[in-house]
């Protein structure tokens, strides 16, 4: 899905859109849990910032938009909630 088809889409019915956080500044858009947000060329969209991300996404999707860390993170910041073989 591109970023032209998602808006188009949202404006029929709003979709879940999740920006997921991989290593360093690289986020990436999921939409209704299946789809990658790509660019016009199939590449996938890479946003650098969140506020980027909400600033192309537009004022209609950046509201709704779910921000989602990487299992990194949690191993990093919850490790007792790791299971122990």
């Amino acid at each position: 899905m591109t970023i032209k088809e998602l808006k188009k889409a949202f404006k029929k019915n709003p979709l879940s859109v999740q920006l997921l956080s991989q290593e360093g500044d690289i986020y990436l858009c999921q939409v209704d849990g299946k789809y990658l947000l790509r660019n016009n060329d199939t590449s996938p969209a890479i946003f650098h910032s969140i506020s980027e991300a909400k600033e192309t996404l537009g004022h209609q999707i950046a509201p709704h938009l779910q921000l989602v860390f990487s299992g990194t993170y949690d191993e990093m910041f919850h490790p007792e909630d790791q299971t122990k073989p």
